[in-house]
């Protein structure tokens, strides 16, 4: 006869949870309790602007504004002429903790066709590497920056029409929630993206400058979000 089937009901619950204390430490759970799968989203891209001052930077969706600090590689890229030579995207989903803040992965990207050394020397200066890649109809030698963007997600507010990218197709930013059952998700502030005295939309009391889109035949290079870099 199992010694369980020889033990009092008391006995037995407290065997258990000696048992689920022992697994606990190896991080195998004996609760029922579930986790709660993540929400994935999507939100509709409406526009991407950066301060001019590079310290911030923002991409404007439908429900959210998404505002991330601009680190030192994309500030002095703010300030570079041949800005236009690199094209920024976002890699896989954004992941969003439940006080709104997130964090995500995204990438620059130069094909070096279209670099004069020059060019190539500021942005090895700046922190790019040399890779090889094929992307849709190009192959070949480029330039490429990896970094990650922490920020916080915010109640969109409306944009002037002026002040949305006229993509050539609808473009998406992906996010998964992954705290849905550990707790209630604050709620979303109001959006720092506002417009000045002068109609001018500023980011934190900042000027922005903004990213034009997929009808621009200037883009060397469409990647997630079918955009060019500032101009």
């Amino acid at each position: 006869m199992p010694l369980s089937s020889s033990l009092s009901t008391p006995a037995r619950r407290f065997f258990l949870a000696l048992a689920c204390a022992a697994f606990g430490l190896l991080q195998v759970g004996c609760a029922s309790t579930p986790e709660g799968d993540p929400v994935h989203g999507k939100d509709r891209v409406l526009s991407f602007v950066a301060a001019k001052d590079g310290r911030k930077v923002a991409i404007a969706g439908d429900k959210y504004h998404y505002v991330f600090d601009g680190d030192p590689s994309v500030a002095a890229l703010l300030r570079w002429d041949g800005r236009t030579k690199v094209t920024p995207a976002l890699i896989g989903e954004l992941k969003v903790a439940r006080n709104q803040s997130f964090e995500g992965q995204y990438v620059l990207m130069a094909f070096d066709a279209d670099l004069t050394p020059e060019d190539r020397n500021f942005l090895v200066q700046t922190g790019f590497a040399k890779a090889e890649v094929k992307y849709g109809d190009r192959t070949g030698p480029v330039l490429r920056y990896f970094g990650t963007v922490y920020g916080k997600r915010y109640a969109a507010v409306a944009l002037k029409s002026a002040d949305t990218v006229d993509f050539s197709r609808r473009q998406y930013l992906k996010y998964v929630e992954q705290e849905t059952l550990s707790g209630p998700f604050s709620q979303a502030a109001r959006s720092p993206l506002a417009y000045g005295a002068d109609g001018v939309m500023l980011l934190g009391g900042v000027p922005v400058r903004m990213v034009d889109g997929g009808t621009d035949h200037g883009c060397s290079l469409r990647l997630m979000l079918d955009i060019c870099f500032f101009k």
